[in-house]
């Protein structure tokens, strides 16, 4: 009898999992008025880092007996992602196209107040804001959301993958350090 391959339904689970962590914790710096607090921001990167690598953990031990080659985890953290970035794509489009299509706007003054602080010259911003104007709306945004929670994804594994990594051939040497002592009896 065939196995049944466990990766995408669980990679599907495991992303639902983190992309609802990523979208309350979203809903939560709404409330608090810190959607474009970029310091706050960054604790979104450790809730993917910690979801992916609890969900690589919880896929090695309890579908796959406990081993898992790096490139199998590092293919699962981004499938994580893919399916998390949809989510959370749904999420922008929600939040900046029907709950507060203000925030675009709010986006781009900070963007403009940050090219005033590097120096930059009026024209140069307002040639800058124009074309930063076309990709923002809510579905390109989306889209990018969706390719830049890959690529986040990507790189998150690369690092989570190396401790997950567990091959079956780890304990060869202990198990022929075994054989050994069982002739010598």
């Amino acid at each position: 009898m065939e196995e049944k391959s466990t990766f995408w339904p669980g990679a599907m689970t495991y992303g639902l999992y983190v992309g609802i962590a990523i979208v309350l914790y979203s809903v939560i710096l709404y409330v608090l008025g810190q959607t474009l607090n970029p310091t706050l921001g960054f604790i979104s990167y450790l809730i993917i880092a910690a979801g992916i690598l609890l969900s690589q953990l919880h896929y090695r031990n309890n579908q796959l007996n406990g081993y898992i080659k790096y490139s199998t985890a590092l293919g699962f953290g981004v499938a994580i992602m893919l399916f998390a970035g949809i989510l959370q794509s749904l999420y922008t489009v929600i939040l900046f196209k029907f709950v507060d299509p203000s925030l675009i706007d709010q986006m781009r003054l900070l963007q403009e107040e940050a090219m005033l602080k590097q120096g930059l010259n009026e024209e140069s911003i307002e040639a800058a804001s124009e074309m930063m104007g076309k990709f923002q709306s809510p579905v390109i945004m989306a889209v990018a959301g969706l390719f830049s929670s890959a690529l986040v994804g990507f790189i998150i594994s690369l690092v989570t993958s190396i401790f997950v990594k567990k091959a079956d051939d780890e304990n060869a040497f202990e198990q022929a350090m075994e054989e050994v002592k069982k002739e010598e009896e």
